[in-house]
């Protein structure tokens, strides 16, 4: 039978075996979770110029590129955790985890106008909310305001 050796609480032995526990544990679960995850073989994609990119014959152009390109392709069917290589002619560009991941981002400038990594969110069709209606039409309201300025006028 192995000896134990009792260490005093708070000593340099007793931390050396709790971060030797957490190490098994951890070494354990990520050995774990690599068996259960299978093999994926990542989706090609070419970059074109600074805002297109194409890859399963799908193409999509905008300030992200590859983001939007992931979110497109989990809208045609394909799985959320493929991984995506972005080319630029030869050269590895960018290499996304997987896409389910990318489609979730997208890149805006900060207050300091740095380029920075943000979760994406549906954007409606315009930046301003739509104008409330007067009830008058264009041409009614030019109409009486030509009126108003000849009665001023006169």
């Amino acid at each position: 039978m192995p000896s134990v050796k009792a260490s005093a609480p708070g000593s340099r032995d007793e931390h050396r075996g709790r971060r030797d526990d957490l190490l098994r544990q951890r070494i354990g679960t990520k050995a774990n979770s690599q068996s259960r995850q299978t093999q994926v073989d990542p989706l090609r994609a070419e970059l074109i110029g600074s805002s297109q990119a194409t890859a399963a014959g799908l193409s999509v152009t905008g300030h992200a590129p590859v983001l939007k390109l992931c979110r497109v392709l989990i809208d045609a069917g394909h799985d959320p955790r493929t991984p995506l290589e972005a080319y630029r002619g030869p050269t590895l560009c960018l290499r996304v985890r997987s896409i389910g991941e990318g489609a979730k981002l997208t890149v805006e400038d900060s207050a300091a106008g740095r380029p920075r990594f943000v979760r994406h969110r549906a954007r409606t069709c315009g930046a301003a909310p739509p104008v409330a209606q007067t009830g008058e039409g264009v041409g009614q309201a030019a109409e009486h305001a030509e009126e108003a300025m000849h009665e001023a006028v006169a």
